[in-house]
C-alpha cells in the first residue's frame, strides 16, 4: 500500500498513454522489478516466467486477489517501453523514466513524521508562519481525515498518535499536527501550483522568510523556486517525503499539478 502521486506535465507518455494508465502500468512494472530483484537477492533463481505470485487489490467495497506470474507482470507494464524515450527530454528535467510518477510507502514511520514536522517555521513571524495560520484558519484543515486512517492500527501510520508544533501567537497558544499537515498533502484532492508553492513554503523548501512579494511577483517567485533545495536523505524512508517537497516545487516552478491517489 502506498501515496502515488504524479506530476502532471501533458508530456507525450502521459498524453499518449493517460496518466491513470501510466500510473497503473508503472506501479505493476515497480512491484514486479521489486519483488524480482527481492528475490534474486534471497537466491530464488528461476525465470520470472515461473515465479508466481499473488496480488491482492484493496477496496472499499472489498479486497480482491489474483495469482500471476512475474513475467506477466512485466508483460502488462510493456506499453511503457513504447513511450519511455520521450523521458529522456521530460520537460520537469526529471533524471529517470516515469519519474513525474512516485510512490510514498505506508505505513509512515514514525522518525519520518518527526523529520516533516521538524521542517516547519520555528516562529510565526515570518511569511510561512502568518500564512501557514491564516490557511488552518480559512480552510479548515484539522486532520481529521488523517486522524481516521491512524486509528486503523499501524496499517498507515507507525506512530499511533500525530506529531505536534506549538508556537505563541499573539491570541495565545497555536499547533499544528502532523495529521492535519498530512491533510493538507495529500488529502485535499490534487494539488494546484498555488497550493504547492504554499507547502513548499511551509516545509522550508524555499526559505521561511521568503517575501510575500516575492511569493505573488512573477520573476521573484522564479528565483525562489529555482534557489529551492531539500538534501538527499540516506534514510530510504525519509527520503521517500523528500521526493515530495522537491516535486512540490518542481510543480510551483511549471504552474503544473500533482495529482494524488493515496
Amino acid at each position: 500500500m502506498a501515496i502515488d502521486y504524479v506530476l502532471a506535465l501533458s508530456c507525450e507518455p502521459q498524453s499518449q498513454l493517460g496518466i491513470g494508465r501510466l500510473v497503473n502500468l508503472h506501479r505493476t512494472r515497480i512491484l514486479a522489478r521489486s519483488a524480482l530483484a527481492h528475490m534474486r537477492e534471497d537466491g530464488e533463481a528461476r525465470s520470472p516466467a515461473d515465479i508466481e505470485v499473488q496480488l491482492t487489490m484493496r477496496k472499499p467495497d472489498g479486497d480482491s486477489a489474483r495469482g500471476v506470474t512475474l513475467q506477466h507482470l512485466l508483460d502488462e507494464a510493456a506499453p511503457l517501453d513504447e513511450v519511455a524515450g520521450h523521458c529522456a527530454s521530460c520537460p520537469a528535467g526529471l533524471p529517470r523514466e516515469f519519474a513525474c510518477h512516485r510512490r510514498i510507502r505506508y505505513p509512515i514511520p514514525e522518525h519520518v513524521e518527526a523529520w516533516l514536522m521538524a521542517r516547519l517555521p520555528t516562529q510565526l513571524g515570518c511569511t510561512a508562519g502568518a500564512l501557514l495560520v491564516r490557511g488552518l484558519g480559512e480552510f479548515g484543515w484539522d486532520g481529521a481525515p488523517t486522524a481516521k486512517l491512524r486509528a486503523n492500527g499501524t496499517t498507515f501510520f507507525e506512530s499511533r498518535a500525530p506529531y505536534g508544533v506549538r508556537w505563541q501567537g499573539d491570541d495565545g497558544l497555536i499547533e499544528i499536527s502532523s495529521d492535519q499537515l498530512f491533510q493538507m498533502m495529500f488529502m485535499v484532492g490534487n494539488l494546484a501550483p498555488t497550493h504547492c508553492l504554499m507547502l513548499a513554503l511551509f516545509c522550508g523548501v524555499i526559505p521561511h522568510d521568503t517575501s510575500l512579494h516575492d511569493l505573488k511577483d512573477k520573476d521573484g517567485r522564479t528565483r525562489a523556486l529555482d534557489a529551492s533545495s531539500v538534501p538527499t536523505e540516506v534514510d530510504a524512508d525519509i527520503e521517500q517525503l523528500a521526493a515530495f517537497l522537491r516535486t512540490l516545487a518542481v510543480a510551483a516552478r511549471l504552474d503544473a499539478s500533482i495529482l494524488i491517489d493515496g
